[in-house]
């Protein structure tokens, strides 16, 4: 059962100075090309993204003369944030202005340095009226982007939702049928996040009768991550991929997560709140446990309570097992004071509200002065993969008022078994250049990551063809450091001295 949800040729530019403040007012497209917004000024409306306080929207309309997809993007070079806006959101949506909107698809920033928005490949329905809206809180700026629709015979799947995992070993994947049922989907898999689609494990699956197509993948190396690509088999032609998404085995305790390490999307899989890098000219500058680097954020209302959630990546526990969390958080806000932030830590059997049924500790943030560490305990009733949680509650503030989060460090009172744990040796010990790690036992490692004491991941090597026994340590300063070894049978922490 799912839980979660995860042609025309000649180009044009258009200046549209009339502005098109409402959705019911927008702008028909019906030629592709380049485009100009007016100001950003007009309604927003919620359609992909929840709302922040000022926001403002531009629109735009378009009725797909077939199937198809539509690509946009503002990723250019003209929106450089002097005379054109670098930072805005972009929402594809149906329903009535006068009503609900549903998502199709949305998109905030490319990445985590590039604030421009861009939507590939995104499939239409012929006859179904698509709205597009523009919106920004930052500033009025109009902003330059391209739209571009093709005719596509064989849809790909665009709806998909949070995999879930029946053991430490595999996953069920979902995702919606398309419009038009296929003969099959084709599904490829990798733990090598950089593997191109296609190039992968391959897997394919019969549609089924249900409106959405699952799919188990077993025999995945533990603990590990991986990324996905789907797509439709319509017998005489296929459609493009869709993805990569991802996904995150659950791992074993001890974990770290300091959400710097770009070769797991930084998040590795945490969910929700979003992704910030800041740096010494952003705003808010050096927000990442104090220095440079990346960390997650949630912000509060002035006007209600808030309720927004995230999750961390699941662990996989035993009966009786004693878990200790920390984690650290700071406030930030444009227009001091800061408002004080309420949030609890929360556990449970999944990365929904409703999988949520306990709460661990009750939490109040008051100073934007410096990072505050967060220590709490919690004991797991039986053994299976628990989630993690973060509830922002916050009272209204007084000021809009940002909670930034990073450094994730959950220990455990076992070795993960002393079997297992004593049967790696790590040499030498003390060392000035490299790390030796064997197995007594012939255990299989799988990757290998170096910590330090404040628990940022500094160093992390995945296993070539199950071959992974040495990291080079020469350019580590100086200091006390742990090993994460993560094998096939679960994963061992080892403390060693760099000289």
């Amino acid at each position: 059962m799912k839980k979660l949800l995860l042609s025309l040729a000649v180009l044009f530019s258009f200046a549209l100075s009339n502005a098109q403040g409402t959705c019911a007012t927008a702008v028909t497209l019906t030629t592709n090309g380049t485009y100009t917004t007016g100001a950003i000024n007009g309604t927003y409306k919620v359609a992909c993204f929840g709302t922040f306080t000022n926001s403002k929207g531009y629109w735009y309309k378009f009725t797909a003369p077939s199937n198809g997809e539509i690509t946009i993007s503002s990723n250019l070079p003209s929106n450089d944030g002097v005379t054109k806006s670098d930072d805005t959101r972009v929402s594809v949506a149906t329903g009535l202005c006068t009503g609900t909107l549903t998502c199709v698809a949305g998109n905030d920033d490319v990445d985590g340095e590039n604030y421009l928005s861009e939507l590939l490949n995104v499939p239409v329905t012929a006859g179904t009226v698509y709205l597009i809206q523009w919106d920004s809180r930052w500033s009025a700026l109009a902003l330059d982007f391209t739209f571009n629709f093709t005719p596509v015979a064989c849809a790909r799947p665009t709806v998909f939702y949070l995999p879930e995992y029946p053991s430490a070993t595999s996953t069920d994947l979902y995702w919606n049928q398309t419009t038009v049922v296929p003969a099959n989907y084709e599904v490829d898999w990798s733990t090598t996040f950089a593997t191109p689609a296609g190039s992968g494990t391959s897997v394919t699956v019969a549609p089924g009768a249900l409106t959405y197509s699952t799919v188990n993948i077993p025999g995945m190396p533990a603990s590990s991550n991986f990324r996905y690509y789907v797509r439709s088999n319509c017998g005489a032609s296929t459609s493009t991929w869709s993805g990569p998404y991802y996904g995150y085995l659950p791992a074993t305790l001890p974990y770290s997560n300091d959400f710097e390490d770009v070769a797991e999307n930084n998040t590795d899989g945490f969910i929700n709140f979003a992704l910030f890098n800041s740096g010494a000219t952003s705003v808010p500058p050096n927000y990442a446990d104090g220095g440079a680097g990346y960390s997650m954020y949630t912000f509060n209302s002035t006007t209600a309570v808030s309720d927004t959630r995230a999750y961390f990546r699941g662990v996989s526990l035993q009966a009786g097992e004693i878990v200790s969390i920390s984690f650290k958080t700071r406030l930030y806000t444009a227009t001091p004071p800061a408002s004080s932030m309420g949030f609890n830590l929360t556990v449970g059997s999944s990365q929904s509200a409703a999988g949520q049924a306990t709460v661990v500790q009750s939490f109040v943030n008051s100073s934007d002065a410096a990072y505050t560490t967060h220590t709490a305990t919690y004991t797991a009733p039986a053994a299976g993969v628990y989630y993690f949680g973060i509830h922002n509650n916050s009272a209204p503030g007084t000021t809009q008022t940002f909670l930034f989060l990073d450094t994730i460090v959950l220990g455990t009172n076992l070795a993960n078994n002393d079997y297992l744990a004593n049967s790696f040796n790590v040499f030498p010990n003390p060392t000035s250049d490299v790390i030796n790690v064997t197995s007594n036992e012939g255990n299989v490692i799988t990757s290998l990551s170096i910590v330090d004491i404040n628990g940022r991941i500094v160093k992390s090597l995945e296993a070539t063809n199950n071959t992974l026994n040495q990291i080079n340590v020469s350019d580590l300063n100086s200091g006390v450091y742990f090993i994460n070894i993560n094998s096939v049978d679960g994963k061992v922490s080892k403390k060693f001295i760099k000289q």
